[in-house]
């Protein structure tokens, strides 16, 4: 590129799928830009940190138009947004070396060199750096991280997307070539010829292919790819580098680079408390609705099925159950009573919403900061405020985690009180970000005390995390960042952000005891009234043994943002109990009433 640019109004976005048209194709190949919203002047001498943000979209939609950095600039906090090629055109790969992929990880690399390079020049500290992702943003930004080709970072935030979440890497992108190869008429083998036939072809000819493949008709498969964000192109493991190219800056699965321990900076990660429910009550509603009332046990044998394949998927996710485990979890039993207790359409959705959260988000988000911890600071967090600010579909048209333009026009009784639930996925963006429209002008939002508020919690955190980033060694591996202490197996707590941020543990504690094959927590005190009303807890070894922290943070309220909690965070030592599992009997009648008020109250 030479000469000046006047930089007025957001760049075209990389080719996609028009969202609102699904006949056209939008963006421009020349769309590899980066957006600053920086401080006047940097509030301290060594210069502000720097927030370098990567959207989300599936590695198929999004751009840097609708993200303001105005908030975070107030907190004396540069913010960098940037755009990377989408798609196949993006991460096309036969998962050979001539044809690896991954051109939109290295196109958020060399926005990381840029920053490196020239950010001083914007009162941008380069010992701050936060890489920042939403949903596979949040994914990119992790694998970056774990990466030798992108580790300059001091420290990750990942938003509703994690290195374990289902959608990070693409586990078969050979197959997905294979059907790209069919749908653009180009020869499937050689690759060298198949990616000629592509490079001829017009940008928007092989986005169109993408969406193609994307229009099949509606099944259980399809709607878990969608939700999971794993259908079409993504970023995927290249192996080892051979000398022949880029070096990889996915060489390996990311379980495997988090058990030795690659990860060297601290790590902030959390998911909304409702991430499905949009897709669930919007996009797919008419679909699951005929499902529950057509199929007989589908959430037991289709939705949790798939479900549980879609984890087991992902490497190092789930621990392998035995069989003698499988018949003491039953967890498609879990999900399925939590319907059968009222048949009603609308708990329906409400039960695959909670099941799809916790599968899809959840367990992944759990999994994650539990083994980043083991090597670098990582700390959790809940988003569960619904308020006026709540608008993903903003920031991710198109979407069908976000997507709301289905959801208007049901006709379902109840949806907008089940949705009410928690946020969905990217409802907690407008919290951090301020929307801009295409002239890069803010957009008016009416903005209550309470949404104000839960505002500046959230952008304190963020900020926080960023201002006091120090170089990682292991005499402050486990020291608090910003008046928390991290994540770790001891405390296993996490941040709660509502209109006040509190201090909690034992995230889904039962829920991810049955996601993660973990038989202990069944005897919990927490589990035992929930998992008893599906288990027969008879098939149990008895008694079993089982070490439960002994934490006094409940709730425990944080001042100012999590500005001097330091005093209050600490822990006991853990104290082993032996639980004693006795027989239910089979008439015996359950505590509490009927219905998923009951079964979920408190947890």
């Amino acid at each position: 590129m030479m000469g000046d640019i006047t930089a007025n109004r957001s760049c075209a976005p990389c080719p996609q799928p028009d969202p609102y048209n699904p006949n056209r194709i939008i963006g421009h190949e020349d769309c590899l830009c980066l957006n600053i919203f920086a401080p006047t002047l940097p509030g301290e001498e060594r210069g502000s940190p720097v927030v370098f943000f990567i959207h989300g979209g599936n590695y198929r939609r999004g751009s840097t138009s609708p993200y303001g950095g105005q908030h975070l600039a107030q907190k004396d906090t540069i913010l960098v947004t940037a755009q990377y090629r989408l798609g196949s055109l993006g991460y096309f790969s036969s998962a050979e070396r001539d044809a690896s992929g991954n051109a939109g990880l290295f196109d958020l690399r060399a926005v990381m060199a840029w920053i490196e390079d020239y950010i001083q020049f914007f009162g941008g500290d380069t010992s701050r750096i936060v890489v920042m992702g939403q949903g596979s943003g949040g994914s990119a930004a992790s694998l970056m991280a774990l990466s030798s080709e992108g580790r300059s970072a001091k420290g990750v935030a990942a938003l509703s997307g994690t290195p374990l979440s289902p959608g990070a890497v693409r586990q078969d992108p050979a197959k997905y070539a294979t059907e790209l190869a069919k749908r653009t008429n180009c020869p499937e083998k050689p690759v060298e010829r198949l990616v000629n036939c592509l490079r001829k072809m017009p940008a928007e000819k092989i986005v169109q292919a993408d969406l193609n493949m994307d229009m099949d008709n509606v099944d259980t498969v399809k709607f878990l790819n969608d939700i999971s964000q794993r259908s079409g192109a993504g970023a995927r493991v290249e192996g080892e580098h051979d000398g022949r190219g880029l070096p990889p800056m996915v060489s390996e699965q990311p379980t495997e680079s988090l058990k030795k321990k690659r990860q060297q900076s601290p790590f902030l990660t959390g998911v909304n408390s409702a991430e499905t429910s949009r897709a669930v009550f919007g996009k797919y509603s008419e679909f699951l609705t005929k499902q529950l009332t057509t199929v007989k046990d589908f959430i037991k044998k289709d939705l949790i099925g798939g479900l549980r394949g879609t984890i087991e998927g992902v490497q190092g996710l789930v621990p392998i159950a035995t069989s003698s485990l499988t018949q003491v979890l039953p967890l498609p039993d879990y999900y399925q009573a939590l319907f059968d207790t009222t048949f009603n359409t609308v708990d329906g959705l409400s039960v695959i919403a909670e099941a799809t959260g916790d599968a899809l988000f959840n367990f992944p988000a759990y999994e994650s900061v539990k083994a980043w911890s083991s090597g670098s600071p990582a700390y959790l967090y809940s988003f569960e405020h619904v308020g006026n600010l709540s608008k993903g579909s903003y920031f991710l048209p198109g979407d069908p985690l976000a997507d709301d333009t289905n959801s208007k026009n049901s006709s379902i009784k109840g949806r907008n009180a089940q949705v009410s639930k928690g946020p969905s996925h990217g409802d907690e963006l407008a919290y951090i970000f301020q929307p801009l429209d295409a002239d890069g002008k803010p957009i008016v939002q009416k903005v209550s005390s309470t949404d104000s508020r839960v505002r500046e919690n959230f952008l304190d955190i963020i900020s926080n995390f960023a201002h006091n980033l120090k170089p990682m060694d292991e005499k402050n591996n486990k020291t608090k960042l910003f008046g928390v202490l991290p994540f770790s197996k001891d405390n296993e707590q996490f941040i709660k952000i509502k209109e006040d941020v509190t201090l909690d543990k034992k995230f889904r504690f039962c829920q991810m005891g049955l996601w993660g094959n973990m038989a202990e927590r069944i005897t919990d005190a927490l589990c035992k009234n929930l998992i008893a009303k599906v288990l027969d807890i008879s098939k149990l070894p008895l008694p079993l043994q089982v070490t439960t922290p002994n934490l006094p943070l409940n709730n425990m309220p944080l001042v100012g943002g999590l500005v001097g909690l330091g005093k209050t965070s600490q822990t006991t030592e853990s104290v082993k109990h032996v639980v004693q599992v006795t027989k239910t009997p089979s008439n015996s009648k359950s505590s509490g009433g009927g219905g998923l008020g009951s079964l979920f109250g408190g947890l």
